[in-house]
């Protein structure tokens, strides 16, 4: 039968003895393990940043309209400063451009009119940075009646999917 050696030196009448007490740490030493903690800690919530994808929200931001889905049709290309300068300067300035976030699960779809019976023109994927033109008020979609006309394509986005990041004024 084999035995540790606590029970063996208790079986030959040895004294058991307790290791010494652990010395208390010094200031410089406990500065070393704050130090190290707050490394590991930072470098836990970077990774977990990295995990759950914080960076390709951000790389988003780059771009206004985040390239839509290969199905889509192109977008409409606006006119050059040149071709508009006979039109007004209220024109100019009624052409504000607002931006929103799409917060949909899934695609985004892009309608012909602010309703859910017209055609499907393409779509936008979550999280895509958006320019949206001015808004109405339509069919009632989870919710919110109001739609976005978007700003750089012909097309209507449902506000029931769409965050806002800037005011979007209404259209006329």
């Amino acid at each position: 039968m084999l035995v540790d050696d606590a029970h063996q030196r208790a079986a030959d009448g040895a004294p058991h003895r307790r290791p010494p007490p652990a010395k208390p740490l010094e200031p410089e030493e406990k500065s070393v393990l704050k130090s190290a903690k707050t490394t590991v800690a930072l470098t836990a919530g970077a990774l977990a940043l990295a995990v759950l994808g914080a960076a390709p929200s951000l790389a988003a931001d780059e771009d206004p309209a985040m390239a839509p889905n290969a199905a889509e049709a192109p977008a409409e290309a606006k006119p050059s400063s040149d071709e508009t300068a006979d039109h007004t300067d209220a024109a100019d300035e009624a052409a504000h451009v607002a931006y929103g976030r799409v917060v949909a699960k899934t695609a985004l779809n892009i309608r012909s009119r602010p309703t859910t019976h017209s055609a499907v023109l393409g779509s936008y994927r979550s999280g895509a940075k958006i320019a949206l033109e001015c808004k109405v008020r339509n069919q009632n979609v989870g919710g919110n009646d109001i739609w976005y006309k978007l700003y750089d394509r012909q097309g209507w986005v449902t506000a029931r999917y769409v965050k806002n990041l800037d005011h979007v004024a209404w259209c006329r």
